[in-house]
């Protein structure tokens, strides 16, 4: 059990950075729907998706080599240098493709040029920062990493405050539109985060280990492709819906900016899955060979969906509270809320990314990532049919239906894989009990509750309680251990 508290307090140290930041821009998105129109959202929305695709290139799967060469080779120095300089190549060859053919890349967006070069640079740094903060976890340094990541957000959070609310106010304007201080904002704000890690760098050789580089180019070969179709399940819905839309751009563009809307809800959980992994992954990887590594993995799905569960419920319960808050913060919002009712279903899609996430622990630890690239490829694969199937007939709420559907096919196939390669002894009728019991209590308050239309300060009471009685539930299970 010390490596589950272990994990739990390295998970509240990373969460502490990863979900404050995560948490700071997800209030900027509502923050922002004050200044700017659903179809604007829409363009924002789209961009970002974009962003996971090509960090995912820019530093193919080079995070995990170094954890797991760092260790393998115990030359932490060595796989550092490898793989920053790896990450530093795929910088270059992006930012000079990008310049050559930036014209029809906007052309294909259908967005200006200039968001383009804004997106090029803002991706760059991110990328080079993504190796130096690898071995800020390597290092066992959560304080400092927390620190550096949550300046990365305050200093988007800032310029965009100055660029919106504060320049406006004392009559200072530039030539950009509101779209383009986003970007802005966000290149100073990653430049600035680089130039604060920038001390990492000190462990970088000045030669290339070309042995060592084929070895984890070859382990991480996989682990991108994971990546990459990872990416593809997790946010190819919101490239392609205004292509498979009926409508017109522009209104295509506002329904994409109502599921982002809504999307940012579910972030919550994937914003404590970060944290989650940040901790678990670095752990994981030093007590692979012990003896007791797969009971480690074992209980900490259980613990994990437990975790999951309450901030499912956390939000699902009390959701026409926060709904009665962001109405009075900004009416405009009720636009947005109409789409409200695929939260639910985003939500549980993303409990299910965290349970693979857990169950794709084996393959990783066991240098069989090929099995790992083969799931994420079906999934992929399971999310664009269901997305070109649904989306035009239901839809955003295709999107969050292919969304679910894709996850809980990867967590059937990750465990019929993993008991097959790597029995590990999931107690999986308890997590079963807790995944459903939460689902359960939602159904309550939503079906049975709710249509009585009771006043808001009753159904927020209600919540409450069922939100005590899960956690009465689960503590009085689990007490003992």
């Amino acid at each position: 059990m010390s490596i589950i508290k272990q994990l739990a307090g390295d998970t509240f140290a990373y969460g502490v950075s990863s979900i404050l930041a995560r948490l700071i821009n997800f209030l900027f998105g509502f923050l922002i729907i004050r200044y700017i129109t659903p179809a604007e959202f829409g363009t924002f929305t789209n961009f970002y998706a974009y962003a996971g695709f090509i960090l995912v290139v820019l530093t193919h799967g080079m995070e995990t080599a170094f954890f797991r060469f760092a260790n393998k080779k115990d030359s932490e120095a060595n796989a550092f240098s490898t793989s920053f300089y790896s990450v530093l190549m795929a910088v270059v060859i992006f930012v000079v493709l990008v310049h050559i053919f930036q014209q029809p890349i906007a052309n294909y967006v259908k967005e200006p040029v200039l968001y383009v070069k804004f997106f090029v640079w803002m991706l760059s740094f991110d990328a080079l920062a993504a190796i130096p903060f690898a071995s800020l976890r390597k290092q066992g340094k959560p304080i400092q990493f927390a620190v550096f990541k949550i300046l990365n957000i305050v200093f988007f959070i800032v310029f965009n405050v100055l660029f919106f609310i504060v320049f406006p106010i004392v009559h200072i304007s530039f030539p950009f539109t509101k779209v383009s201080y986003i970007f802005i904002a966000n290149i100073i704000a990653s430049g600035l985060t680089f130039l604060l890690i920038l001390k990492q760098l000190g462990q970088l050789h000045f030669s290339f280990d070309s042995t060592l580089y084929k070895e984890m180019f070859r382990y991480a070969l996989p682990i991108m492709l994971v990546g990459f179709a990872g990416m593809i399940n997790e946010v190819l819905d919101r490239i392609i819906m205004t292509r498979l839309l009926h409508g017109t751009i522009v209104e295509n563009k506002i329904q994409l900016g109502i599921y982002g809307f809504n999307y940012k809800f579910a972030m919550i959980v994937s914003m404590f899955l970060q944290a989650y992994r940040y901790a678990a992954e670095p752990l994981f990887f030093k007590h692979a060979e012990s003896t007791d590594s797969k009971q480690i993995l074992a209980s900490t799905m259980k613990y994990y969906t437990i975790s999951v569960c309450v901030i499912f419920l956390s939000i699902v319960l009390f959701l026409p509270l926060i709904q009665e808050f962001f109405i009075l913060y900004s009416p405009t919002s009720k636009v947005y809320f109409v789409g409200a009712g695929i939260i639910p279903v985003l939500l549980i899609a993303n409990i299910f990314l965290g349970m693979y996430f857990n169950i794709s622990t084996w393959y990783k630890i066991t240098d069989k990532t090929y099995i790992g690239a083969i799931i994420a490829i079906v999934g992929a694969i399971i999310t664009i049919v269901t997305n070109v199937l649904l989306v035009p007939r239901v839809g955003y709420w295709g999107g969050a239906w292919a969304t679910l559907i894709c996850y809980f096919s990867m967590v059937i196939l990750g465990y019929i894989t993993e008991q097959k390669f790597y029995p590990i002894p999931y107690n999986y009728k308890r997590i079963l009990f807790y995944l459903c019991f939460a689902i359960l209590l939602f159904v309550v308050l939503h079906f049975l509750i709710l249509p009585l239309q009771l006043s808001l300060v009753i159904n927020t009471l209600i919540a409450f309680i069922l939100l005590l009685f899960y956690l009465s539930v689960a503590y009085f299970l689990e007490r003992k251990k």
